[in-house]
């Protein structure tokens, strides 16, 4: 086994989990080469990651948008694209625009705690389709963050009818609010 020096990667591509039975199995073989190699890994199915203050844009998107202090995170890419386009139009600023697909690794509380220490950040917004990652480190993140900067979390499909027919984008369903409810009331 040859030595590798990459720390992390972005897959952008989709054909993963949300694609059924083949989509899991080839997501199962990423994971395995994650935890053979080490390396942290967003998406797949994502748009990728802009961090404007250090004019590093490993993302689909073509152009770097302004230094601002807003992180913005989204699991969908459609809805981050739009975000992404207003803010163009806007003349708004992000210190990290990023698109997390599927979490196939990096999830919500791993940003969280990364931007923690970020100067450039001063509040988050998040757009959650589905699932939060690994709940109890999520919720660990949020108390620690939302001491000292605002979170605001945008969650589609609160009523009762939305999560049994929606199949989301990133291969599951919508979940229960408990997770969410129980973060804000902490």
């Amino acid at each position: 086994m040859r030595e590798v020096d990459t720390e992390g990667i972005i897959i952008i591509s989709a054909g993963f989990r949300e694609t059924g039975e083949e989509g899991r199995k080839l997501e199962t073989q990423v994971k395995t080469i994650r935890d053979r190699y080490g390396m942290r890994i967003i998406g797949p199915n994502c748009l990728g990651v802009i961090r404007p203050h250090v004019a590093l844009n490993a993302s689909i998107l073509k152009v770097l948008p302004r230094e601002g202090n807003i992180a913005f995170i989204s699991q969908s890419g459609a809805l981050g694209g739009a975000v992404f386009d207003w803010a163009m139009l806007a003349h708004t600023g992000f210190s990290i625009f990023a698109s997390l697909g599927s979490m196939v690794d990096v999830d919500y509380g791993d940003l969280i705690d990364f931007l923690s220490g970020d100067l450039h950040t001063r509040s988050i917004v998040f757009y959650m389709e589905e699932g939060i990652g690994d709940a109890k480190k999520f919720i660990s993140a949020v108390k620690g963050f939302a001491h000292y900067k605002p979170i605001i979390v945008v969650k589609p499909g609160r009523s009762l009818e939305t999560p049994k027919p929606s199949l989301s984008h990133v291969g599951g369903m919508v979940r229960s609010d408990q997770v969410y409810d129980a973060a804000s009331e902490e």
